[in-house]
């Protein structure tokens, strides 16, 4: 066994909610809308909120790469376990 089903379990409720916290994170930064303000200060709310967005896309793919660890991780269970008897 590579893990085991607790850890397993474990790890995939927090990628659960990192990938939940994300998309929030993600929806409020789109509703910011840094040109809909007339302010003096436009530009630097502009280059903030690219910055945010630009942040949330690279945390993204890390969340992805988690995800595709823990699909490789429960693959390799299944290999190391073999096939199922009666099946």
């Amino acid at each position: 066994m590579v893990i085991d089903d607790h850890t397993f379990a474990e790890v995939a409720r927090h990628l659960h909610c990192v990938s939940e916290e994300l998309v929030e994170g993600m929806r409020k930064v789109v509703a910011l809308n840094p040109d809909a303000p007339e302010d003096a200060d436009l530009e630097s709310r502009r280059d903030r909120w690219l910055q945010a967005v630009e942040a949330l896309v690279r945390m993204n793919g890390e969340v992805l790469t988690l995800a595709e660890l823990l699909r490789a991780l429960l693959a390799a269970n299944r290999q190391e376990e073999g096939p199922i008897k009666g099946s």
